[in-house]
């Protein structure tokens, strides 16, 4: 039987060794350069704690920002035990993706500014992938989508 975890066992960073800190930091910054000048943002949540015991399961959201029109979009959404384990699969769907997904634009307007359309860049397995991407952490009535196109990789 494994190791039981208790809520102390949770970890903030003041009480993370050092090298674990600069690991994570490094991590990002790589992610970072990997994703070119997109403005993301790690949003790491505990989704699995409970009082039986149970390992803690984290969850990874890294957020891009469109810094044009100021919305929040979903990357890519990971789940795992620890930062550093979350941030090396994160690096390796990055390497993965670029080579394998479909690039998809969406033409969309926000039903707060109807006359302003916009253009979105997405990547993803299929429509549905870069639905939930779009969607994500939004009011669907508040948006109104033109097209979704199937680009060519160039």
């Amino acid at each position: 039987m494994g190791k039981k975890f208790s809520i102390m066992d949770v970890q903030n960073a003041i009480q993370q060794p050092v090298e674990v800190l600069l690991k994570e930091m490094e991590m990002e910054k790589e992610i970072r350069q990997l994703l070119d000048d997109t403005q993301i943002y790690f949003d790491y949540n505990l989704v699995n704690f409970n009082e039986q015991g149970e390992m803690p399961i984290l969850k990874l959201d890294l957020i891009t920002i469109n810094r044009e029109h100021n919305h929040k979009f979903l990357f890519h959404s990971l789940t795992g035990n620890s930062k550093v384990a979350l941030l090396r699969e994160m690096i390796r769907y990055i390497d993965e993706y670029k080579r394998q997904q479909e690039n998809y634009q969406i033409d969309w307007t926000n039903l707060k500014e109807p006359n302003k359309m916009q253009s979105s860049w997405f990547r993803g397995n299929d429509i549905f992938d870069v639905l939930n991407k779009f969607y994500y952490g939004k009011e669907k009535s508040q948006f109104k989508l033109f097209k979704i196109e199937l680009m060519p990789m160039s």
